[in-house]
């Protein structure tokens, strides 16, 4: 019986030594991966903080460019601003020029209509026409000088 319990230690220790050996390879490998991962963990760091001065930058650039973008915006307000009421005073000018010009033909066909009844030459009709003429541009010139000093 001491026989089987010699060669039974025997062959526990065997076993123990072995188990110890594949236990010390699996250290030996698990050393070797927390090694890699302290490696990776530490340019990971040296990145993070490099992206995070590039980040930093390109944010503070945006903002810049956000501001220029804003004052640039704010000066075509003023742009469109003016654009609208030169349109405005345009479009009053064109009213008051159809509105003349409306109440010159009324004019001339009623002056027509009186010259035909009371036998005005009519030479004396188109100096009349072109008198009326030139007062309506001399008109309209007035109002345009108005108009563009405001």
């Amino acid at each position: 019986m001491d026989l089987y319990i010699q060669i039974s230690i025997i062959v526990i220790t065997v076993a123990i030594v072995i188990l110890m050996y594949f236990l010390i390879q699996t250290m030996k490998v698990l050393k070797a991966a927390l090694e890699e991962v302290r490696l990776t963990v530490g340019e990971l760091r040296s990145d993070v903080s490099q992206i995070s001065v590039d980040v930093k930058e390109m944010i503070h650039n945006t903002n810049e460019m956000t501001l220029d973008v804003r004052t640039k915006l704010r000066s075509l307000d003023i742009l469109f601003t003016t654009v609208n009421d030169v349109g405005q005073a345009v479009h009053s000018f064109t009213t008051v020029m159809k509105e003349s010009a409306a109440s010159l033909v009324t004019t001339i066909k009623g002056k027509e209509q009186h010259e035909v009844y009371d036998s005005v030459p009519v030479h004396s009709h188109k100096t009349k026409t072109i008198s009326a003429v030139t007062d309506g541009i001399m008109s309209s010139i007035r109002i345009w000088r108005k108009l563009k000093n405001n």
